[in-house]
């Protein structure tokens, strides 16, 4: 979920993505309530409890990759640009003047599958010495007209005060 909210002097984004981390922590305990019983009692087969190894632990790495919360404000005031991402065990944040901040972008991805290429995006800000700042992950096509949208919302709010080509 991308929510925005701006001011005359302060524009900020937040990103939380958590349900489909949420739906991936519940399959293991229904894995479990199936196959518990034989597990405890010694008779699950071979391929049941492999089955069971893959079942608990794909969903919790899933899980594990699809949760992430970040942040990032633009404040011409303080003449500032924060950000900060996290997940479980990574976090990631900075600060950087606002005058430094040279373009603001929605990036594609492309990743190549069998039936082709696809492609994915993100929220990227690029400083005044070409370092790029991931703000947001890669996400699907569904995403990038709000992507987009933000995008725009930035660069219009920043457009007085840093040149956006």
């Amino acid at each position: 979920m991308l929510a925005s909210e701006h001011n005359e002097t302060t524009y900020r984004v937040r990103y939380q993505s958590y349900v489909i981390s949420l739906l991936l922590v519940l399959l293991p305990p229904a894995l479990l309530y199936e196959l518990g019983p034989s597990l405890l009692d010694g008779s699950i087969k071979t391929g049941e409890l492999a089955g069971l190894g893959i079942g608990i632990i794909l969903p919790l790495v899933g899980a594990y990759y699809m949760l992430e919360f970040a942040s990032f404000t633009f404040c011409i005031d303080e003449d500032v640009f924060r950000w900060h991402w996290s997940n479980l065990l990574r976090r990631k944040s900075g600060e950087v003047p606002l005058r430094r901040v040279a373009r603001v972008r929605r990036e594609a991805l492309e990743t190549s599958v069998s039936a082709g290429s696809q492609y994915s995006y993100r929220l990227v800000v690029i400083l005044d010495d070409d370092t790029v700042i991931p703000l947001t992950r890669g996400y699907s096509g569904i995403h990038d007209r709000q992507l987009d949208k933000i995008v725009d919302q930035i660069r219009e709010h920043l457009g007085h005060f840093v040149a956006m080509p």
